[in-house]
């Protein structure tokens, strides 16, 4: 299975490397392959001191647990995508959460769905009947986990 990764779940690992959400990232036993966008790789290292701060680890191990998440990853440029997927990504978020507008827009264009812990965009999206989003419970069970 093929998933757009939301920003929040590669935080979430990286804060807690021991948590559902890294396992899912850096197991290879799950038939995973997991896309993010650019926006989000330099989201990572723009909060680095707070994400730091949080994880509660030293600068060399949160940077060894960034590597091994990242790693599992295959960025994309949202600037390939056409402007018509914006427009209609903003249409739907631009009234739940315009920040998210990147991601819909890379699902849409990729055909894959948008792996997110957002429950305020994954139900806000879905009461406009966009249902290309999944929370991890979601994943788990296309996964047959």
């Amino acid at each position: 299975m093929k998933v757009l990764i939301d920003t929040n779940l590669l935080f979430s690992a990286i804060i807690k490397p021991d948590g559902k959400i890294a396992e899912i990232i850096l197991n290879s036993n799950f038939d995973l392959k997991i896309y993010g966008c650019y926006f989000s790789y330099i989201e990572l290292f723009r909060h680095k001191d707070k994400i730091l701060k949080l994880s509660k680890l030293d600068e060399t191990e949160l940077l060894e647990i960034i590597y091994q998440v990242i790693k599992k990853i295959e960025f994309f440029n949202e600037e390939q995508i056409p402007e018509a997927y914006f427009k209609n990504a903003f249409n739907l978020t631009f009234d739940v959460d315009e920040k998210d507008t990147v991601f819909i827009a890379m699902a849409n264009y990729l055909k894959y769905p948008l792996w997110s812990g957002d429950l305020k965009l994954i139900e806000g999206l879905r009461k406009k009947e966009y249902h290309n989003i999944l929370n991890t419970n979601e994943l788990l069970a296309f996964l047959g986990k």
